[in-house]
């Protein structure tokens, strides 16, 4: 069971991780000290969305949001349960954090709070 504390908490990439497409390959890479990890577009589209601003529960909303994308019919009983979807988010995001990729702030940035 994923911590209920994770879905408020505000993940970035970690200062060594850069995001990036490659035209070539036509993926996202994850551009890390001697390692590029490449990416579906499922991790991708997690991992931009994870700037240091937004909650876990906010990223699953946009994710959960960006499925509609381009359907004529907002039918949200085709989408994914909300609650299913941030687990498997949070687990995802905490893989990237054991494996020191992501950094997940339980109070959000330290930019934002000197902007307060």
């Amino acid at each position: 069971m994923v911590e209920p504390i994770l879905t408020a908490s505000f993940p970035k990439l970690a200062a060594k991780a850069r995001l990036k497409f490659d035209k070539v390959r036509e993926k996202y890479l994850l551009l890390l000290p001697e390692r590029v990890v490449e990416l579906n577009q499922s991790a991708a589209s997690i991992l931009t969305l994870c700037d240091g601003s937004q909650t876990v529960s906010a990223i699953t909303e946009k994710m959960r949001t960006s499925l509609l994308t381009g359907k004529e019919e907002m039918d949200t009983s085709e989408l994914p349960d909300l609650k299913m979807m941030e687990a498997d988010i949070s687990e995802f995001l905490r893989e990237m954090e054991d494996h020191g990729w992501v950094v997940i702030n339980k109070h959000g940035t330290a930019d934002k709070a000197e902007q307060q």
